[in-house]
């Protein structure tokens, strides 16, 4: 594998070919870590809900942003305890997550915990499930509760394409994204999530072009980050 793994790791969550009650048979909690300095270890709880065996495989990756986009590396930073777990009917299973790196955090670090559901093979029908379930779950370590992101907004192509630079200590949750001409008529927007911004990195996000936008004018960019609503004025580059 190399060093650095393709981006259809980063999805939330990603389907493969299973019947719906397979597909849910595993839940994970919580959904992100954030773990402040001095701290350096976590838990993951995995439950199956099924009435099969569940195997799942739990992996820690770099969590970086290069030239604006999500980029996942390998490293031996932080582990996985146990990294493979067999999930009885009903049952659970606890993952901790350990920092066992002596370094000190330099401001906030990001990881991505991947879970993998291993292929099974039911015991109703004999047919092995070849593609499972994958979780991508966001870890932080580092950022203390007063640290926030320092953001700088620049739409760009018309209003098709937003990039964000996040100066500050902690990463932003970006969501529900609006942009509007000074006239308040939408430009751009995303619903949903549109992403994540980590410390001291710039990401930069494709949105729905609405309304094509003249070079220089001034729009209005309005979201919801997991600080609060975040409302500001840019220009179009």
């Amino acid at each position: 594998m190399r060093n650095i793994i393709a981006g259809t790791l980063t999805a939330l969550l990603t389907f493969g070919t299973v019947s719906p009650s397979q597909a849910t048979s595993l839940q994970i909690s919580p959904v992100l870590v954030e773990v402040p300095a001095p701290g350096a270890a976590s838990k993951l709880l995995l439950k199956n809900t099924g009435s099969e065996l569940v195997k799942a495989q739990i992996r820690i990756f770099k969590w970086i942003q290069e030239n604006g986009k999500d980029k996942l590396v390998r490293t031996r930073d932080v582990v996985a305890s146990p990294p493979l777990v067999k999930i009885s009917p009903k049952g659970t299973n606890l993952v901790r997550v350990i920092r066992i790196s002596k370094t000190p955090t330099d401001g906030e670090e990001a990881y991505r915990i991947i879970v993998d559901q291993l292929p099974s093979r039911t015991r109703k029908t004999g047919v092995a499930v070849k593609l499972q379930m994958r979780y991508s779950i966001p870890v932080f370590f580092g950022a203390n509760h007063e640290d926030e992101p320092s953001l700088t907004w620049k739409v760009k192509n018309h209003g098709s394409n937003l990039v964000v630079k996040n100066k500050g200590k902690k990463h932003i949750r970006i969501s529900e994204l609006i942009v509007k001409d000074k006239k308040g008529a939408k430009i751009a927007s995303k619903p949903g999530l549109v992403g994540y911004v980590l410390s001291n990195s710039f990401a930069s996000f494709d949105v729905n072009s609405v309304k094509k936008a003249k070079r220089n004018s001034k729009v209005l960019i309005s979201a919801n980050g997991q600080l609060g609503k975040i409302k500001l004025n840019s220009r179009v580059q």
